[in-house]
């Protein structure tokens, strides 16, 4: 009679994080970065895909870069107004203006709108985050409408996602075939078919985070090979394709937001309550998709 073997639940528990952990993107070698700290609260950053990362202090009103070759930080545009996050696409940084209702790019020191709602309405109807596709079409999230609007390149709106609770952060994988978007308060992940004109099918869940108490789904990421990344309530968390759970990262203020920057697109930018952090990573992020247009180079 063959031997039969119990393995404790202890050590099968084990087993499954040092599983998750060896298949983990971050570069355990290397420790969080504090870059700065002296930010409001700095939302949603973009990398420009040469030498510099562009992101707002909702709370300051202003834009930053911060150059890391020269580890300059400087302020880009002042009284920038509730600026929620950026994304540096076709060679142009665009901009969700959440306190004036508006999509927008960045053109010197001025704010050139692409798109927009009634800044009056009620309830306010106010862009939280962006990503830009292939064809310079925008997706931003309603939080509030429980909606996900895309702008077509000809800049026509249709909604692409109806019916999500509290929509927040979104990327697109990198075939651009299929679109992530956070759930803030139920602090799940949903994945969407893109289709046609902007639009979407076949939505599901495709993560979760912990039942705790606290809330926060918030910006996203995404790296070369598929893996998605979404700020929480005090780590970024980071699931494969397939939506198993490889790594958290945890920050010394509750995280916001996150993009790949550097020049090897290997360093992962978070963004958070006061502070800019970065993370060395094994596995590099998409860079930015570059100009069509000889005029933007």
């Amino acid at each position: 009679m063959p031997r039969r073997f119990i393995v404790p639940l202890a050590l099968l528990c084990l087993l499954a994080s040092s599983s998750a952990k060896g298949d983990s993107p971050v570069d355990s070698a290397s420790k969080l970065e504090t870059i700065a700290t002296e930010f409001g609260l700095a939302d949603g950053p973009a990398w420009d895909g040469n030498s510099t990362l562009y992101f707002p202090d909702v709370k300051g009103e202003k834009l930053y870069r911060y150059i890391p070759a020269k580890k300059q930080l400087e302020v880009v545009l002042e009284n920038a107004g509730r600026i929620s996050a950026t994304y540096y696409s076709h060679g142009k940084l665009f901009l969700s203006d959440n306190g004036n209702s508006l999509i927008a790019r960045l053109d010197g020191q001025k704010k050139i709108a692409l798109a927009g709602h009634d800044v009056d309405a009620k309830p306010p109807i106010r862009p939280n985050d962006l990503v830009v596709d292939g064809q310079g079409g925008i997706y931003y999230t309603l939080t509030g409408q429980r909606q996900v609007v895309y702008i077509t390149p000809a800049g026509k709106q249709v909604v692409a996602v109806e019916g999500i609770e509290s929509p927040n952060g979104l990327i697109l994988s990198p075939d651009e075939q299929t679109l992530y978007v956070s759930a803030y308060a139920p602090k799940q992940i949903w994945a969407y078919d893109v289709a046609a004109g902007g639009t979407t099918a076949n939505g599901r869940l495709f993560a979760e985070m912990d039942a705790g108490p606290d809330k926060g789904a918030d910006g996203m990421a995404i790296d070369r090979a598929g893996n998605v990344y979404c700020a929480g309530p005090a780590h970024v968390w980071v699931w494969s394709p397939d939506g198993k759970l490889l790594d958290k990262i945890e920050t010394p203020t509750r995280p916001i937001n996150c993009t790949f920057g550097d020049a090897d697109m290997r360093s992962l930018y978070i963004t958070g309550f006061g502070g800019l952090y970065r993370q060395r990573m094994n596995v590099a992020g998409r860079a930015p998709q570059p100009s069509s247009d000889p005029a933007d180079r």
